[in-house]
């Protein structure tokens, strides 16, 4: 958890709580293709343009949601291991 922003950790730790039927639902969750559509867009218009200041805090927060999403996914994945799940199925 050392490697983990400060800001996540308290999230992430909190998983370790949950059963492993919310466990399994987090670490199979995807984002919805607007999200990733609009941070897409977002971040190719940065590399070619400038962003207004309201766009570059959009793409904040959505770098920032994404980076928790990921880091809870892989979490929740490594806590149901670690219970003795098979969580090879959520590869690829």
């Amino acid at each position: 958890m050392e490697d983990v922003p400060e800001e996540f950790q308290t999230d992430l730790a909190s998983l370790d709580r949950l059963d492993d039927d919310s466990l399994w639902q987090i670490a199979r969750s995807q984002k919805t293709q607007l999200e990733m559509e609009r941070y897409e867009s977002l971040l190719s218009k940065q590399q070619n343009t400038a962003l207004t200041d309201t766009e570059r805090l959009e793409l904040d927060n959505l770098h920032k949601d994404s980076d928790r999403f990921m880091l809870r996914k892989s979490q929740a994945a490594a806590i149901l291991k670690w219970r003795g799940h098979n969580v090879s199925r959520l590869a690829g």
